[in-house]
């Protein structure tokens, strides 16, 4: 269930996990955090195409009790171009789960600027180019689920 009030969202999903998701044109990054909300772990990168299989599979695994959607707003919180097509797939999200009684809530995030701030620290990571660009979407992921616990601890 897409939720739109950000204390609903910590209140429905408090003692739980919580999954990020950066939906990029072809992949998709996925973080997780621990039930207290106090530790956040990238997870995996996978196709954009198989995201609601995928994403099933980790919330059996994990026992996840929500999900934030890294969606990139820029100047004045206007939506950009990706942000359509992120929100469809979101849906399409929220559609399986519920299909297969599953559901649970969903929150977007502000994701703007999180792939070069992934990209910096892969680049300390990783030294061979190509694992950097294979790991940069989950850690893109882990960035959007930190910068919301860090905005909202106290709510």
């Amino acid at each position: 269930m897409l939720i739109r009030n950000i204390k609903e969202f910590l209140k429905v999903t408090k003692n739980k996990r919580i999954i990020s998701l950066d939906i990029g044109k072809s992949k998709v990054g996925s973080a997780i955090s621990d039930q207290k909300h106090l530790i956040v772990t990238p997870l995996n990168v996978f196709p954009k195409k198989k995201v609601c299989t995928e994403l099933f599979k980790i919330i059996q695994e994990f026992n996840v009790g929500g999900i934030l959607v890294g969606l990139p707003f820029f100047e004045f919180e206007k939506k950009n171009k990706s942000c359509q097509m992120i929100e469809d797939i979101t849906k399409n999200i929220d559609n399986f789960l519920n299909n297969k009684n599953n559901e649970l809530p969903i929150f977007f995030w502000d994701e703007s600027y999180t792939s070069f701030e992934a990209e910096e620290i892969t680049k300390k990571i990783f030294k061979n180019t190509k694992e950097q660009k294979k790991k940069l979407d989950k850690f893109a992921a882990k960035i959007i689920l930190d910068d919301f616990f860090r905005e909202n601890i106290n709510l």
